[in-house]
């Protein structure tokens, strides 16, 4: 069992807010999976505008999100009601407000809380709301009328008014997903924490826009939508992103971290963990491949606790940090890349780095002269047979 934000978690898997997250039929998969919980889609009291789900894939990459539909108020709350009587998920409710006053989050957060929810997470993330999507020539990226969304994770400021009154009006945990989209994460968390935030999320979520086809006018590749805005980006493209978010505000605030962005395998998840997680969340592998991505994560997940003999998920949380510091206290190690000559097959991608003067290919095998070697790792990374490693110096 986890204990996040007070509530009690089977196992550190949540569904983040999404399409996979929309109707009960999909929380039911969801649990059916092996998710400790969900996070509902995100519910507006009326949603600025009612989209339809347009995802442009890039497979092995990212996706972008642009348009979509959310949930009114009363569908949310339907929701909400019927994942508790017909599941034993834990929820987290995903509101927004996308108008200045205060009282809106405080009816949507009141409401849920009465609905059944377990935690609200407030969401300060979505980049299709108000985040340069209505700009025009010299107009400023962010418009005085607009609100909500990553508007309102850009201000840390406004995050410290909504979580106070967010605070005041429900018993339960209150959670910040916050955007990415600013100089210092820290910066935004630190304004969550110090207003009672009792956790924040990160999943991704990075403003994005699609490839263009340079054959024809640079028009976006989007078939079934009449153009393209400002879209929140997922999949794997965001994991590393995700990482230095995630271990930036576990080194700058006590806050519990639900953690995720690009997390595929369980390997991702054990590893954001380290990196400060104390819940991992999932969308789009799952949205791409199926519910049995989340079933093998926690599976996997749990098999290598028992195998490293880790008796609590608390016992990796953060467990990367050490390891974290300062540019200038960072010390190059003396070293360089050798070659297993029995795995080299010579095909040559250990040659082809443009910096690089150390790499030759010699009677079908890579040779590398230690004195050029700059330490890169890049052949490393090359080698499709693994045949070459980086050695430390002693």
């Amino acid at each position: 069992m986890i204990n996040y934000c007070g509530v009690e978690f089977k196992n550190p898997m949540v569904v983040a807010s999404s399409p996979l997250t929309s109707k009960i039929e999909r929380l039911i998969e969801a649990e059916k999976a092996g998710a400790a919980a969900v996070s509902t889609k995100l519910a507006f009291i009326r949603q600025p505008f009612y989209g339809k789900l347009r995802m442009h894939t890039y497979l092995n990459n990212g996706s972008i999100i642009c348009y979509d539909r959310r949930n009114d108020i009363e569908e949310s709350l339907k929701l909400v009601d019927e994942g508790k009587k017909r599941t034993s998920l834990k929820i987290f409710t995903n509101i927004t407000h996308d108008s200045q006053d205060m009282d809106g989050w405080a009816y949507l957060a009141k409401k849920h809380e009465e609905a059944g929810a377990d935690l609200i997470e407030a969401n300060m993330v979505c980049p299709n709301i108000g985040l340069s999507t209505k700009n025009i020539r010299g107009e400023s990226a962010i418009s005085e009328h607009e609100h909500g969304g990553a508007v309102t994770g850009q201000n840390p400021e406004r995050i410290a008014q909504i979580v106070k009154v967010l605070k005041e009006t429900v018993k339960i945990p209150v959670v910040v997903k916050l955007t990415p989209n600013v100089a210092d994460i820290g910066v935004t968390a630190k304004a969550a924490e110090d207003a009672g935030a009792d956790g924040v999320c990160i999943a991704g979520a990075q403003s994005s826009l699609p490839l263009v086809d340079i054959y024809n006018e640079g028009k976006p590749q989007y078939r079934l939508l009449n153009g393209v805005s400002h879209g929140s980006l997922g999949g794997p493209s965001t994991k590393l992103m995700c990482f230095s978010l995630v271990a930036n505000i576990a080194k700058k605030t006590n806050l519990p971290i639900v953690g995720g962005g690009g997390l595929e395998t369980w390997q991702d998840c054990i590893m954001m963990m380290m990196w400060g997680a104390k819940l991992v969340t999932v969308c789009t592998a799952a949205m791409w491949y199926g519910w049995e991505v989340i079933t093998k994560q926690v599976i996997g997940m749990e098999k290598y606790m028992q195998e490293m003999g880790y008796s609590d998920y608390s016992q990796i949380t953060g467990k990367s940090l050490q390891y974290l510091r300062s540019s200038s206290e960072l010390e190059a190690l003396k070293g360089w890349a050798t070659v297993n000559v029995e795995k080299c097959i010579g095909c040559g991608k250990c040659e082809k780095p443009a910096h690089c003067d150390a790499v030759k290919i010699v009677n079908k095998k890579a040779v590398i002269d230690p004195e050029k070697c700059l330490g890169c790792g890049i052949c490393e990374a090359l080698c499709p047979t693994k045949a070459i490693s980086m050695y430390v110096a002693e």
